[in-house]
């Protein structure tokens, strides 16, 4: 019998998809309180040992996400963990991924992610900020706008999120460049460029997307000679992580007209303080990390254990895997 540690939430949503299970495996639930208990008859349960681990939007944004994963680090080692996240720059990750036999990763947000890229995009290039300026005085004056037919986008670092931009945006007739490290043709670019030729490629793209993770490598990467080699006709967006931005070069560039605009999901330091200039530039759109939020993400998150699952006690390979000498110092 295995035992598996999700939040309540995410149990009562797959409730029905485990039914058959219950000689397999004993499901043990976090509550919105904090509490532990058996998802079976509410038994409290004060010393949690399980196999298997499935972390998640519920977990990270509930009131008790530290408090999950101080039980979970509390085991010492656990058989699997299931992380419905992609990224695995964030430390309390890290720490658990050092003590799992199998650690897996979900991509399935990407699709979320690439409406995001489209709907800023659009923002900027039918001049939102400008039309919703006027409205709110009253002016009935018409302005010039931009066509995503014929756009050229640069998307840095094409992974799943950066082929599912790149999908949408060819669909609607724009032309997609991918930076990344393999080469050869990848699903929603027109081209593939080495991480290497990203600068000099920076002066014909429209948007410039940053989807990538953060390493020692790519901290910082966008510092003021990048911007500088921007258009000033152009949109930066990040979907990445902040620290891959200087944000104090970013304002400056933007107050010197190159490029025209930022759109922001994730920002150096998060939640991004209230005394941040980020928040009230002119130039800068901010949301609060939130571009994978929807309830399909959620969903689509949930497939991705079922499925792992299935295959974890079919004793199957699982998808998603990250090999484990990705967690040593």
């Amino acid at each position: 019998m295995k035992t598996c540690l999700l939040h309540a939430k995410t149990f009562a949503r797959i409730r029905e998809r485990l039914k058959g299970l219950e000689h397999k495996v004993e499901f043990i639930v976090m509550d919105e309180d904090g509490l532990f208990s058996h998802a079976g008859d509410g038994t409290i349960v004060h010393d949690i040992r399980p196999d298997i681990v499935f972390g998640n939007t519920d977990v990270w944004f509930g009131d008790h996400a530290r408090d999950f994963m101080i039980a979970v680090l509390k085991t010492g080692g656990i058989d699997w963990f299931q992380s419905s996240a992609a990224g695995l720059d964030n430390a309390a990750l890290i720490s658990v991924g050092k003590i799992s036999r199998l650690y897996t990763t979900n991509h399935t947000q990407s699709e979320a992610m690439a409406e995001w890229a489209l709907w800023q995009a659009f923002d900027f290039l039918k001049r939102g900020p400008q039309h919703r300026a006027q409205q709110g005085d009253a002016v009935w004056n018409r302005l010039e706008m931009r066509e995503m037919m014929g756009s050229r986008w640069l998307i840095v670092g094409f992974g799943s999120i950066g082929s599912a931009v790149g999908k949408r945006v060819q669909l609607l007739g724009g032309h997609v460049t991918g930076a990344r490290r393999s080469p050869g043709p990848a699903d929603g670019s027109d081209h593939i460029v080495p991480m290497a030729l990203v600068k000099s490629e920076l002066e014909q793209a429209d948007i410039v997307l940053l989807s990538l993770p953060l390493t020692e490598e790519t901290a910082g990467m966008v510092d003021a000679e990048f911007l500088a080699a921007m258009r000033p006709d152009a949109l930066l967006l990040n979907l990445g992580r902040g620290q891959l931005v200087d944000e104090p070069a970013l304002v400056e560039a933007l107050d010197a007209g190159r490029p025209a605009f930022a759109a922001l999901d994730v920002t150096t330091e998060e939640p991004l303080p209230e005394t941040s200039p980020l928040w009230r530039h002119p130039k800068i759109a901010v949301t609060p990390h939130d571009s994978a939020v929807t309830q399909a993400t959620y969903v689509r998150a949930d497939e991705t254990f079922l499925d792992n699952l299935g295959r974890y006690l079919a004793g199957e390979p699982l998808k998603h895997v990250v090999p484990p000498e990705t967690f040593i110092d």
